[in-house]
């Protein structure tokens, strides 16, 4: 059986680089064959902002590109309120997640045989 894998980025605006590693990681993998997604959760959710709104930034365009894949997932519905980047985020078209208490569930991804990664 082929790995899958789930990132789950929590590394928020000011942790700039474990943010875009995030988006690396997915990257390789996907190019190597390796089924995987991206959910933004937590403090995540403001990374996610910067990816959408940095347009002159380098991980503008790999945010991009994983999104035109499918490679982002989502995003945690609850939180891109609570740290207020609701406009951008959800305006972005990305979907919002909420299956558990307006957050998007681990164990859904579990079942359907993706390890999880929390950056």
């Amino acid at each position: 059986m082929t790995p899958k894998f789930v990132i789950l980025v929590h590394a928020n605006d000011t942790e700039g680089a474990k943010a875009a590693h995030a988006l690396l990681y997915a990257k390789e993998l996907h190019e190597a064959g390796i089924e995987v997604q991206i959910i933004f959760d937590g403090a995540g959710v403001k990374s996610l902002a910067a990816f959408i709104t940095n347009t002159e930034r380098p991980t503008h365009q790999l945010y991009l590109k994983l999104k035109e894949q499918g490679i982002i997932t989502g995003v945690c519905e609850y939180c891109t309120t609570a740290m207020g980047v609701a406009d951008p985020v959800l305006q972005s078209g990305i979907t919002a997640l909420n299956e558990i208490s307006g957050h998007p569930s681990i164990a859904e991804f579990v079942k359907k045989g993706f390890t999880p990664i929390i950056m």
